[in-house]
């Protein structure tokens, strides 16, 4: 039982994931690391210090292809795109927490039908996929309200408008509404904050189902998600909050942890839930 997994990104996602796989090395074993100097093909470092103070190696792709059952990308949704459809085509299998990359219609029938190797996809941020999914088929709307600290929104390649509206937010002190839209423009725009989005559109089997709204809270200490749904088979309601990643705002510490739980579920460590 178990199985052996390569890391695809070791930066604060790659490396708190390492560090909590570390105590259940009998389900689930990390081989090494993908950085970003090894896909390109350049030179760097052969080795990475782990959670634990020891080396870890740094594969090249047809290393960690061969080597690993499952490559976990901690990265981006750019990795997914450039290098998911050649792990899976290669026969290993892949979990994905950068879940705004499925936005793409041709990307998301590439991971999740073609194969050979498996797609799985993080829980990441949020729960209640399973009702969500459970609920295919007869659900009429999703609404999913997003409160993040200002902090958390900006990144290098936000657009200026939206920019300037979340730098008011933190310079008035008060919460403001910056984005209200698709899925697809959510990703667009806050494409490392709002995975939560497209998970809920895969969870429903249509992205069109979700309308999402982010708010800017200078006040927020933690990232809430408040989803609303509504269909046949009843309307319900469920929050989250989460503490942001202190090393990395833009995400969740749930993030990593269900990525963790995802793997050892796949390494045999139960209950299972289906």
């Amino acid at each position: 039982m178990g199985i052996d997994v390569v890391l695809l990104g070791y930066g604060a996602i790659g490396r708190a994931v390492h560090r909590m796989l570390a105590p259940h090395a009998q389900d689930v074993r990390v081989l090494g690391v993908l950085d970003r100097a090894a896909l390109e093909g350049r030179t760097g470092a052969t080795r990475v210090a782990g959670p634990d103070g020891h080396l870890v190696p740094v594969m090249d792709l047809e290393t960690a292809t061969e080597r690993a059952d499952v490559i976990v990308e901690c990265a981006s949704p750019a990795a997914v795109r450039t290098y998911g459809p050649g792990i899976l085509g290669a026969g290993t299998d892949l979990l994905v927490a950068s879940l705004g990359a499925l936005v793409d219609d041709r990307l998301r029938a590439t991971l999740l039908e073609e194969g050979p190797g498996r797609c799985h996809l993080s829980t990441g941020a949020i729960g209640g996929l399973d009702l969500v999914r459970a609920s295919a088929g007869t659900i009429e709307r999703i609404a999913l309200g997003t409160r993040k600290a200002p902090a958390a929104l900006l990144h290098p390649g936000l657009a200026d408008e939206l920019r300037e509206s979340i730098a008011a937010a933190g310079a008035a002190g008060v919460p403001r509404h910056v984005f209200g839209g698709s899925v697809a423009d959510a990703v667009r725009h806050f494409p490392s904050n709002i995975n939560v989005a497209a998970a809920l559109g895969l969870a429903a089997g249509d992205m069109g189902l979700v309308r999402v709204d982010i708010v800017a809270d200078p006040g927020a200490t933690l990232t809430s998600h408040v989803i609303e749904m509504r269909g046949h088979g009843g309307n319900y309601r469920f929050a989250i909050e989460n503490f942001p990643d202190p090393a990395n705002p833009a995400t969740s510490v749930l993030t990593a942890r269900s990525m963790v739980s995802g793997l050892l579920r796949l390494g045999g460590r139960g209950p299972h839930f289906i």
